[in-house]
């Protein structure tokens, strides 16, 4: 019975996951800008990056369960799988977006974190949409 009323409000639920993953690295970035870059890929910073990472991972088939909701079964399946795959695509294009503008940063970290901020943005944003979304479907 509970699993089919997670199942029922998967859209809310993925909706919290993802804004879940970007609050993780949101609190990465603000361990590694209090330590003005000495915590990267250790410690609390590394633990938060994979937090968000099983978060936002899980949350995103929320995005392809979501765009494929009144369709088959067979394309449900393959955007629900393929979801993942696209929001890791989205960080390459983050990089591109964000590396030009941090080329020539003093700040060390600068470059290779920005796409990561860049996605706590987006994926916040989705995340709140996922869960607007699914909360006024369920009203109905």
């Amino acid at each position: 019975m509970q699993l089919k009323l997670l199942f029922s409000r998967w859209v809310q639920v993925a909706g919290l996951l993802l804004i879940g993953g970007a609050v993780a690295w949101a609190i990465k970035l603000a361990v590694i800008i209090s330590t003005n870059g000495q915590v990267i890929t250790t410690g609390a910073a590394a633990l938060l990056m994979k937090i968000g990472i099983v978060l936002l991972l899980v949350g995103s088939t929320g995005i392809g369960y979501y765009l494929t909701i009144n369709r088959g079964v067979l394309l449900r399946v393959i955007a629900i799988i393929l979801s993942p795959a696209l929001v890791f695509g989205s960080f390459l294009l983050f990089g591109m977006v964000t590396s030009p503008l941090f080329e020539n940063s003093s700040i060390s970290y600068a470059q290779e974190e920005a796409p990561i901020a860049m996605a706590v943005i987006v994926y916040l944003a989705v995340g709140f949409l996922l869960y607007r979304s699914g909360k006024h479907r369920t009203q109905y």
